[in-house]
């Protein structure tokens, strides 16, 4: 049996072909290995040995195996395929970003105020998906973690504040980015006219994930998120909660749209509860959290 590939063989005779006319011979080709039948890439390469008269009286050359070399060159592709696709799609999203906060800001201080807040969120969650690998996902617990750090509260820390839910709820890459400027808007709006701004008032934020095959439409598990704030004093300050601005839009027009999520945003008399429903990563063995 040959032991090279079949789809190589035609380019290895054409190089050995032209291997005196090109005074020497360089290919890659897949080699089969006797011990399990398995192709590598082997990388071959020759020169002539001349005499006096100049007619070839031997080659010597070398031949090595470049399996992993192909293997991570192919890799390093795909990561540069997906770089370029991400960058595409956050480009759209600061432009989309930058248009509608430009609408909602009274003057330019507000925007650039606003604006840069956005940037921060949107940040953050880059950092938390420049750190993963091929098969990682951003868990929904980290998201929050990340989100409330980011206006100073330790969750489990904060008395006002309740976190609970199960640990690990991998989330699907593409769904990262929108899920978290939502819950960005949310934590603002709590911060300037909401429980995480009033000492007496609190937040409870609930998840529970439900598996595929219930009530959840599709094949793949669905993530229930309860936002609630309570004992917030609705003052004048507060009005801006009444239209909810951005974060409203996102929540009820982009994450239904984009993540094909079920969602309600209700101003109560006593604060905002937002409950969002979206479909997660079918690898989910989530493990309960404890903060103790």
């Amino acid at each position: 049996m040959v032991p090279l590939h079949p789809d190589d063989r035609r380019i290895a005779e054409q190089a050995w072909a032209g291997a005196i006319e090109h005074d020497g011979f360089d290919v890659e080709y897949r080699i089969r290995r006797a011990s399990d039948g398995a192709y590598r890439w082997f990388s071959t390469r020759a020169n002539p040995i001349r005499d006096e008269d100049g007619a070839v009286v031997e080659w010597i050359g070398t031949s090595t195996d470049i399996d992993e070399v192909r293997n991570l060159q192919g890799r390093q592709g795909v990561l540069v395929a997906e770089l370029q696709h991400r960058t595409r799609n956050l480009i759209g999203v600061v432009r989309q970003m930058a248009q509608k906060t430009a609408r909602a800001s009274a003057n330019l201080d507000d925007f650039r105020e606003r604006f840069g807040d956005r940037l921060d969120a949107l940040a953050r969650v880059q950092g938390l998906l420049s750190r993963l690998n091929e098969h990682d996902r951003v868990t929904f617990d980290e998201l929050i973690d990340t989100e409330l750090a980011a206006h100073g509260i330790e969750a489990g820390a904060d008395s006002r504040v309740t976190v609970d839910g199960p640990s690990g709820i991998r989330l699907r890459s593409t769904t990262v980015q929108t899920l978290a400027m939502a819950l960005h808007e949310l934590a603002t709006n709590a911060v300037k006219y909401g429980a995480l701004g009033q000492p007496k008032a609190a937040l409870a934020i609930r998840w529970r994930i439900e598996a595929a095959g219930t009530d959840a439409p599709g094949e793949q598990p669905w993530l229930h998120i309860d936002w609630r704030e309570t004992g917030v004093a609705m003052l004048a300050s507060s009005a801006p909660l009444k239209d909810g601005g951005q974060g409203r839009e996102l929540i009820e027009r982009a994450l239904p749209y984009q993540l094909a999520a079920r969602t309600t945003y209700v101003l109560e008399n006593d604060g905002v509860h937002c409950t969002i429903a979206m479909p997660v990563s079918a690898t989910n063995e989530p493990a309960e959290r404890d903060y103790g």
